[in-house]
């Protein structure tokens, strides 16, 4: 090799270590302070909160009735629950819409022979185009329940199946394997009722892993038991209880979760329901949301709430296998996105959505498994070739490790001062022994399947879910 091309060689290799030593610097700082912003926004919520007040908006004859829809596919282990537990929410006027998306299981004869579904012929109007609906069950012991079957067209092609039945004005889109506290449309209803400009709302989400529920009653609240779920736990915990809270109060929240989302209809059908060619439809349906917020400035003031508190228990992968189908899949989700409304990067014209928001997500969301490979990568060969010192190494370490290990004791030592505040000394030190851990080993193969995920959307096209399974929640019976 030439001189002078050995020295381009070190020259561009330092180059890339500070580079990345600056980036994984300024994504831990943000983090750290999303962090922050979102404890600061949880204190003012609470604080905001008065005596009695989901008390009266429970027994209010103007509360806005809701229509719960439900998208299953094989969902046999958990659907009775599922449904179970959202008839029995304490709420004035609420409906449930099962939207059975042509499970291959017994999800459709389990909801017909439990709640004693017989076939309905209801007229409706038909707004957003979806598969083929080949029956509709309303259900005998619940009239509120309605049962949706129809032709396969995964989850975004559900949902707007449902939403077309909706008969109440506000949607509330949970997935098949969640669980609701009962009072969980009292406090997510709330943003509407105190502010008109409130067009859609999600709330705080955590592993049901480790729930026990008894006939759709949550009646233990315990931590996961094995550590891969409790890896995810504080990733949650990190993600939906603080960051996105710190998000929301900047603007910038560009993800409501699909396994809690609750939306108006009428916004929901003005920017064409969910996407059906969408990766994951959350994250580009609240992309959607915001761009048409910024677009019709004209029709008033129009936002994104957020409600921190843990209203919603979803279960999470326990096996390697389906975490990492989980993680290229929402990876391929948020790559995808911003790949579509790219001209919304650094763009004044949607605010802190454009200025913030999307440049956020893309470069320390999208792009972060690259950035982090490229460290893996090549710390050893600098090292090696004598292009990079011990010192340099040990930076890398400090920045990319130390300082996501730091974020993650942060977020749970923050919980400690909420009223979400583990009561089990034990459970607490399991925790700060996850957020420890988590960055090596877990961290690393987190990073390998989000890489596959950017691999499996640019290069293949590959747009469906993957390997999945469900485990199911405890009962007292099997405890």
């Amino acid at each position: 090799m030439s001189p002078w091309l050995e020295q381009d060689l070190i020259f561009i290799t330092r180059l890339l270590i500070q580079g990345i030593l600056i980036y994984f610097l300024m994504m831990h700082l943000i983090y750290l302070l999303l962090i922050i912003l979102g404890a600061l926004e949880q204190k003012k919520y609470h604080q905001g909160i008065h005596f009695g007040e989901f008390k009266r908006i429970s027994e209010s004859k103007l509360t806005l009735p809701i229509s719960i829809v439900i998208s299953a596919y094989n969902e046999e282990k958990m659907i009775v629950d599922t449904v179970l537990n959202s008839l029995q929410l304490r709420y004035p006027q609420f409906e449930v819409i099962v939207v059975n998306d042509g499970s291959e299981d017994s999800t459709l004869k389990i909801l017909i022979e439990r709640f004693n579904m017989y076939p309905a012929e209801l007229v409706y109007k038909k707004q957003l185009q979806t598969k083929l609906i080949r029956a509709v069950y309303r259900s005998n012991d619940f009239p509120s329940l309605l049962v949706i079957d129809k032709e396969n067209g995964r989850r975004a092609d559900a949902n707007n199946a449902g939403v077309d039945y909706a008969r109440y004005p506000i949607i509330c889109q949970i997935d098949a394997d969640c669980v609701l506290e009962d009072d969980a449309l009292l406090r997510m209803i709330r943003p509407f009722l105190e502010d008109e400009s409130v067009v859609a709302a999600t709330g705080m989400i955590r592993p049901s892993n480790g729930l026990m529920v008894s006939n759709g009653k949550i009646v233990d609240r315990s931590l996961p038991q094995h550590w891969l779920p409790m890896f995810q736990y504080v990733e949650y915990l990190r993600a939906f209880q603080w960051a996105r809270a710190g998000l929301s109060r900047l603007n910038s929240m560009l993800c409501m979760s699909g396994a809690y989302t609750f939306i108006r209809k009428d916004i929901f059908l003005k920017v064409g329901g969910a996407n059906v060619n969408a990766v994951v439809d959350d994250f580009e349906l609240t992309v959607d949301i915001h761009r048409y917020i910024q677009e019709h400035k004209n029709l008033g003031p129009m936002r994104i709430a957020y409600v921190p508190d843990p209203g919603c228990y979803s279960e999470v992968p326990e096996t390697l296998k389906a975490l990492s189908s989980q993680r290229n899949f929402w990876q391929r989700a948020i790559l995808q996105s911003m790949i579509w409304n790219r001209d919304m990067f650094f763009n004044p014209r949607y605010r802190m959505v454009g200025m913030f928001g999307v440049p956020f997500f893309f470069i320390f969301e999208a792009l972060s498994a690259l950035v982090e490979a490229a460290s893996y990568l090549l710390a050893p060969f600098a090292y090696y070739f004598g292009i990079a010192t011990l010192d340099d190494v040990f930076l890398l370490f400090i920045f990319g490790v130390v300082l996501g290990t730091v974020v993650s004791v942060c977020a749970v030592l923050l919980q400690e001062f909420s009223r979400f505040r583990q009561d089990r000394t034990r459970d607490l030190i399991r925790m700060l022994s996850t957020g420890f851990l988590e960055q090596f080993g877990y961290h690393q193969f987190h990073t390998y399947s989000r890489l596959r995920g950017i691999y499996d959307l640019i290069v293949k096209g590959k747009i469906a879910y993957g390997y999945r399974v469900r485990s199911g929640y405890l009962t007292p019976t099997n405890q």
